[in-house]
């Protein structure tokens, strides 16, 4: 029996399309599944993964962020079901990496990386990022209307012409690094963050590694030249000069001041140092 993950919110309420197109598929494939196993699970998750049996399959229909808040559910449950994602989000960052209108996740959700900050800690399925990459989500996350992507990169712009740059040490692995004058770092387990920007396109979700990005020490003249090659993965022209990469397991990131932090596009304010590790 197929159970169904349904989020009202994402993809600011047009998900009940995606719903309805969603069970019309299921019924062509002759593929089992009731009204009832509709889920809310902005609601009622943490009953149903109390209750759900072994033999059913769940189908999350949604973005980044409802994956987001159903992977870390499951840190408190041995779910052993097969778990699918139907896409139903504005910036599905997760879902770019795979072909398929059902895609089967349950390799791609396990053993996630994990964002510590002061004692609180989460998984994370794309990125987490800081400075202007947490303003912007912020920006972007009460928006409506238009595509994640154009959006992010419209609030860029704006976000770009006032924001303050900071200082940044970040320990890879027990390497010290340093970065002056930074417009963003993010740390990266997927290829894809802003609703489709190629920020880091050689991470693997299955490896071992994470990978850092950060911009730092240009102008906000040659920022603006480069920023829009990140939609292909281009910017990575530009290491060294301006773009600093480092791959590692452990990383522990201390900011000058305090700023806006963003995970698979959840915002948390004032945060000045956090850990994140594979």
């Amino acid at each position: 029996m197929y159970y169904i993950l349904f989020n009202p919110l994402s993809s600011n309420g047009k998900s009940l399309q995606s719903l309805e197109k969603l069970k019309e598929l299921l019924n062509n494939e002759g593929k089992q599944f009731e009204e009832k196993n509709i889920i809310d699970c902005t609601k009622e998750l943490e009953q149903f993964l109390k209750e759900i049996k072994n033999n059913d399959s769940i189908i999350i229909v949604g973005g980044d962020g409802t994956i987001h808040h159903f992977v870390n559910y499951l840190e408190s449950y041995n779910i052993e079901n097969d778990i699918y994602l139907y896409k139903a989000g504005t910036g599905n960052d997760f879902s770019r990496d795979f072909k398929g209108k059902i895609i089967k996740i349950n390799d791609y959700i396990c053993n996630l990386p994990k964002l510590t900050i002061d004692s609180n800690t989460q998984r994370f399925l794309n990125g987490t990022g800081f400075g202007v990459d947490g303003e912007v989500c912020n920006l972007v996350n009460k928006g409506k209307g238009q595509k994640k992507g154009i959006q992010y990169f419209k609030n860029a712009i704006k976000v770009f012409k006032n924001f303050k740059k900071f200082d940044l040490e970040v320990i890879v692995d027990g390497v010290r690094y340093n970065f002056r004058n930074c417009w963003f770092s993010t740390v990266m387990n997927g290829k894809y963050f802003g609703g489709g920007m190629k920020l880091s396109p050689s991470s693997e979700r299955l490896d071992d590694e994470l990978e850092l990005i950060v911009v730092h020490s240009i102008s906000l003249f040659r920022l603006l030249l480069i920023f829009p090659l990140i939609f292909i993965g281009k910017h990575m022209w530009f290491k060294h000069v301006g773009i600093g990469v480092v791959k590692g397991k452990k990383f522990i990131l201390k900011s000058n001041i305090e700023n806006t932090l963003q995970t698979d596009g959840e915002v948390v304010e004032n945060v000045s140092e956090f850990i994140i590790e594979r």
